[in-house]
């Protein structure tokens, strides 16, 4: 019940702990997306005006001055051209020569200058103002551009009155859910466009922040209605414009409010649920892991005997011959003192003497079997921790006559004073065991088995080297050897379960066994190294 409800509620705390800041990044990201499309698209509508405006300007070079012509002309670009208000021409004084606008353009020229540091592909533009046609106020945006020929003294420029409620229109597509709005400001915060929430555009302004050190950003503020806004802007390409692109921070954090009460509730259902099929699975899934875990540990307990014992056969074969030998001296030696003895009272230092051979040759006796029930038997000692030292001389008393017996010669290096091995002793000898086995196996004619052990301080690890001068494990065995049931003996000889069980043993105990091997094929030295990593913590 509780492995299946903490890391619930783990997950939970930390989805409302983070959400704030997750919501709000993404918030922040979208919000900078919107500034930045509607920049772009702002710029790509005045690139129209300016081409628009170009065209007609070459027109009037191409075909000359002509009043009819030019107002007929200028009627169908604007009944074509919806964003425009009306065109006219200034001399080289600025004052109109020609309009097609009703309205008295005086108003107009006071806030107009010909040059003008805001060049679009040859197109100034003026700032905006709000232009007053009867009763309506429009913000109108003048652009004018340079009628390029020489001859036409009295008609210097070619000016457009744009409707500038248009791009208050193109804006107003972009707001999104309760609170969010774009709009435009220029560089000291004017309006250009009427806000959603009804500021109005050249008469209301905002505070402006970090507008003037960068072209784009981001910020937390105060908006022009005293709310707390996460706001974004771009500025305009060409133009002194900037975008804003703004949300409340109260409607951005109340997606993490509604996600909290959705997760309690989702948490408090999820909770009934779990706890309902707890009570009624726990017991049986309980009582089958427990018999299966019985099983496993029954039957790995007879596969470890089963290989650790077929590896002492092999170990052992010459053990007859050196028990046969300390107990035939000390036979020998005590008929030699019997004899002595009854001869005279004399000889009591020789006699001492055999005897004393009879004890350490019992002793040695006695030392052989004691090691090998020490390697046959499987018991857990208290202790675990167990020094890898004495184990693997241990295992080598019992194999050496063996090896002697076959003219494999043993070459045994061990570091003095490493940390004991973090396991219990049976586990140890049964993995030593097989690797010994198997080396000595692999060198039916004689040869040269090493081994060496060293503490490895870095990685906490005992490794314990098994090397033998057999000929070596081909490449496409080689990947296969730790396989179960993978053995290169013959039928009856072998269960290809000996390296497996090694190998297993060694990664439950956190270690590792690694070989290498090279054949007569491709090396001057055949052979196979073994190397086993057991942890001291």
């Amino acid at each position: 019940m509780l492995v299946s409800l903490v890391p619930l509620a783990s997950l939970g705390y930390k989805v409302i702990s983070q959400g704030e800041s997750l919501i709000e990044e993404k918030a922040s990201s979208y919000l900078k997306g919107l500034s930045k499309r509607n920049a772009e698209a702002i710029k790509g509508f005045m690139v129209e005006r300016a081409n628009d405006l170009n065209n007609l300007s070459n027109i009037i070079c191409v075909f000359g001055f002509n009043a009819t012509m030019l107002k007929t002309h200028f009627k169908q670009m604007k009944a074509q051209y919806s964003p425009y208000l009306g065109f006219f021409l200034l001399d080289k004084s600025g004052k109109p020569v020609f309009s097609t606008f009703d309205v008295s353009l005086d108003s107009m020229l006071l806030h107009s200058i010909v040059d003008s540091e805001n060049q679009l592909i040859g197109v100034s533009a003026k700032n905006v103002f709000m232009l007053t046609t009867g009763q309506e106020q429009i913000p109108t945006l003048m652009i004018c551009t340079p009628i390029r020929k020489d001859s036409e003294e009295h008609c210097r420029h070619l000016c457009g009155l744009v409707d500038f409620r248009l791009i208050e229109a193109l804006l107003r597509k972009s707001n999104i859910e309760a609170t969010g709005e774009v709009y435009l400001v220029d560089k000291k915060g004017k309006f250009l466009s009427a806000s959603r929430f009804g500021a109005k555009a050249l008469v209301d302004q905002i505070p402006i922040n970090a507008i003037d050190k960068k072209n784009h950003g981001l910020y937390e503020t105060t908006d022009y209605r005293g709310e707390r806004v996460l706001q974004a802007y771009q500025k305009v390409d060409t133009f002194p414009w900037y975008v804003i692109a703004d949300q409340d921070m109260a409607e951005i954090l109340n997606r993490i409010k509604t996600m909290g009460r959705e997760a309690v509730l989702y948490g408090v259902v999820t909770a009934m649920i779990v706890f309902g099929l707890a009570l009624f699975i726990s017991s049986v899934i309980v009582n089958i892991l427990k018999a299966k875990y019985q099983y496993e540990k029954e039957l790995e307990f007879q596969v470890i005997q089963k290989e650790k014992l077929a590896s002492l056969g092999l170990l052992t074969s010459g053990l007859a011959h050196e028990l046969n030998t300390p107990l035939a001296n000390a036979l020998l030696y005590t008929q030699i003192a019997k004899e002595e003895l009854d001869e005279s009272g004399t000889g009591t230092k020789i006699i001492q003497e055999r005897l004393s051979t009879v004890v350490d040759e019992v002793r040695q006796g006695s030392k052989i079997v004691r090691n090998l029930l020490d390697f046959s038997r499987h018991t857990q000692s208290d202790a675990q921790t167990n020094d890898g030292n004495k184990i693997l001389t241990k295992l080598m008393d019992i194999a050496g006559p063996h090896c002697a017996s076959n003219k494999i010669e043993v070459v045994i290096e061990l570091e003095k004073g490493m940390p004991d091995i973090r396991a219990d002793a049976s586990t140890i000898q049964a993995i030593l065991t097989n690797l010994v086995a198997n080396a000595i196996e692999a060198m039916p004619d004689g040869g040269t088995i090493r081994l060496k052990s060293r503490y490895v301080k870095v990685l906490k690890m005992i490794k314990i080297e098994i090397a033998d001068s057999g000929p070596g494990i081909p490449k496409d065995e080689l990947i296969k050897i730790f396989n179960p049931f993978f053995t290169t003996k013959k039928p009856g000889e072998g269960t290809g379960l000996g390296l497996f069980v090694s190998y297993e043993m060694a990664r439950k105990l956190g270690g590792d066994i690694k070989v290498i091997s090279s054949t007569r094929d491709n090396s001057v030295n055949s052979g196979t190294v073994f190397t086993v990593e057991l942890p001291t913590e």
